[in-house]
């Protein structure tokens, strides 16, 4: 038994965080309220009863990076009590059929047994943030999910893209587009275009610079980071810069987090940054510290990091040792520092 109550638990979702929903929000939410029946129907029944007149074994939800979609899916799965959701990241889903796969690799129907094995202790299976980034990944994709569909094991994906333009581009991607079809033919389509990064406006109402002379700062940038991820969990991640592997250890959807020693203490160049913030575009930064004549190295970086986020318009949340105008400096690096702290105060500003 379940009672769908989404409707009100995305009204006061909005109004803790300070958000005004979009049309395109309110029309998903509309729908997706929709879906119980008084006769208590199946979630396949009342999906195909709504959506079409087909009974789809998913529901593929895409749209802008920031505009609500996990959220809205959290809020819309946390209303099913009796029923068991695995919500996983699609790269961590990815990696841990890698890993099984490795283990297994001298048996044979190692994806049916992986398959079946899910089947057993779920009702959905909930993959955010899906894409198809290499061939291999596509082709065990594509029979994981045939495997999912012959087995009426309802899958909801989330995406930053239509199906038809998943893996676009992508080496043989002939291979991979009967999926495609697979995936339009089994699921319900639905399009969340809000125009909004719903992450941005929270950000921009949000303190981002938080001194640790302060008892509760490290609660404060907590409370922030658990806001913007609205749900979703940190993995590693890996960029590869020159054929150098640069390790992101905490990576989710555009957002990253790192303690001052992992950026600075490595020896990172402004090249480095720049490759990073092609795939960040939210930063959060433990533990700035007062710099002085030990720290140049660190403070270097630390200058060239502000430049290239600042004039890529990306977002920063911060702790540090102290308020931004008391914040040292070494000798050395006195002059460009300044311009550093300019433009760290209007990065973490209240808007």
């Amino acid at each position: 038994m379940y009672h769908l109550k989404i409707n009100q638990a995305f009204k006061k979702f909005s109004k803790k965080q300070g958000l005004i929903p979009n049309d395109a929000q309110v029309e998903l939410v509309k729908n997706l309220e929709s879906l119980i029946e008084d006769s208590k129907p199946s979630l396949l029944s009342s999906l195909g009863n709504i959506f079409s007149n087909k009974k789809p074994k998913g529901f593929y939800l895409y749209g802008d990076i920031g505009s609500g979609k996990t959220m809205i899916i959290n809020l819309f799965l946390d209303q099913f009590k009796n029923l068991k959701v695995y919500k996983v990241h699609f790269n961590k889903f990815m990696v841990d059929v890698h890993n099984r796969l490795h283990k297994k690799k001298n048996e044979s129907e190692v994806l049916p047994n992986i398959v079946k094995n899910l089947k057993t202790e779920y009702d959905i299976i909930f993959l955010d943030e899906f894409q198809v980034t290499n061939i291999a990944d596509a082709m065990i994709l594509g029979k994981l999910l045939e495997q999912f569909y012959s087995k009426n094991i309802f899958i909801i994906t989330t995406s930053n893209v239509r199906p038809d333009n998943l893996y676009l581009g992508g080496l043989q991607r002939g291979q991979f587009l009967p999926y495609i079809e697979m995936i339009k033919q089994n699921s319900v389509i639905y399009s969340l275009d809000t125009g909004v990064d719903y992450r941005q406006l929270f950000l921009k109402k949000k303190n981002k610079f938080f001194p640790l002379t302060n008892p509760q700062a490290k609660k404060m940038f907590n409370d922030v980071l658990l806001g913007t991820l609205n749900g979703k969990k940190f993995s590693p991640t890996t960029l590869i810069v020159k054929g150098r592997k640069v390790v992101i250890k905490n990576f989710v959807s555009n957002i990253a987090k790192f303690d001052f020693k992992d950026l600075f203490f490595e020896n990172y160049s402004a090249e480095d940054y720049i490759e990073m913030s092609k795939i960040i575009k939210i930063f959060f930064i433990e533990n700035i510290p007062n710099f002085n004549e030990d720290l140049i190295n660190e403070q270097y970086r630390f200058v060239n990091f502000i430049d290239v986020i600042y004039d890529n318009k990306l977002k920063l949340v911060a702790t540090a040792a102290t308020q931004i105008n008391n914040l040292t400096s070494s000798s050395k690096v006195q002059k460009v520092f300044s311009r550093t702290l300019s433009r760290l105060k209007e990065l973490t500003a209240v808007r």
